[in-house]
């Protein structure tokens, strides 16, 4: 984490285990203090506290249902709050909510 001007605050998560990391692809800061983490290789969403880096949850696993990843890609929170997941192997986009909820998915794989 840096703060404006670059200067290095702090890092947090490590590689593999619960409460940490499995190659960390997409980061975004929301809007209610929380970082939102897409793990790719543990095909699972990670919420982090913007104040200190603590665990708050996470969500997903691997597979092909909803509310289930195959390596996510990219995640972003939207105005509304509702975290918005590109499920890369999956070939679509999922909406959840800020607790994990699944919403709506949407997107298929189409030819070249």
């Amino acid at each position: 984490v840096v703060r404006d001007g670059a200067a290095f605050l702090r890092t947090f998560g490590s590689q593999g285990g619960d409460r940490n990391f499995n190659e960390p692809i997409s980061v975004c800061v929301a809007g209610d203090n929380h970082i939102v983490f897409a793990d790719r290789k543990s095909h699972r969403i990670v919420v982090v506290a913007r104040t200190d880096g603590s665990f708050v949850h996470t969500f997903g696993s691997k597979g092909a249902a909803h509310g289930q990843f195959n390596e996510p890609c990219g995640v972003c929170v939207n105005a509304a709050g509702l975290i918005i997941v590109g499920d890369s192997e999956n070939h679509r986009v999922q909406m959840f909510t800020r607790d994990g909820t699944f919403v709506r998915a949407f997107g298929s794989e189409g030819a070249a």
